[in-house]
């Protein structure tokens, strides 16, 4: 059992023990044989069997794993894994929440023409890439098919004529 403490713990953000008498995930009363536990995630106050994890709250590789309630378990797990994820792909590449803010910043639609082609209004279509399955305003060519390119995740594709 390991009883020692982390030096720097930053406690201004626990719960005080006075304001909880009970768990609170599972809501069983503190007592002497039930006591008052804080998540070094939250800051609330839960028992024994709620706060079971232990986990470093960063990514560095010399943080200490500290205890953290169930659901900053899963949260900080999740947080770390992405923070990971990040850090290991390339620049270029995005993920879909990255594709859904870009999307969401355009109003839904992205235009995307070939580079060469002047945009008249004339001969559009909409269509969906095929990837990331946002709706593209396109130019459609006068005959036979074209690739173009995604404006979200740069993936290119063919458009044919109608």
């Amino acid at each position: 059992m390991n009883l020692i403490k982390p030096a720097n713990e930053e406690k201004d953000h626990w719960v005080p023990d006075e304001a909880v008498s009970k768990c609170t995930s599972c809501g069983s009363d503190f007592g002497a044989f039930n006591r008052r536990h804080h998540c070094r995630n939250c800051g609330d106050i839960f028992c024994d069997k709620c706060t079971k994890g232990r986990i470093a709250l960063t990514a560095d590789e010399n943080a200490q794993q500290v205890r953290v309630c169930d659901r900053c378990m899963a949260e900080v797990t999740r947080r770390l894994s992405n923070a990971k994820e990040a850090a290991s792909k390339p620049a270029g590449l995005q993920t879909h929440e990255d594709l859904a803010r870009k999307l969401q910043a355009c109003g839904g639609y992205y235009l995307t023409v070939p580079r060469s082609t002047k945009v008249s209004g004339k001969g559009m279509r909409e269509v969906a890439c095929p990837i990331c399955t946002v709706h593209l305003q396109v130019q459609v060519p006068a005959s036979g098919s074209e690739t173009i390119e995604c404006g979200v995740c740069q993936h290119p594709f063919l458009v044919s004529a109608r």
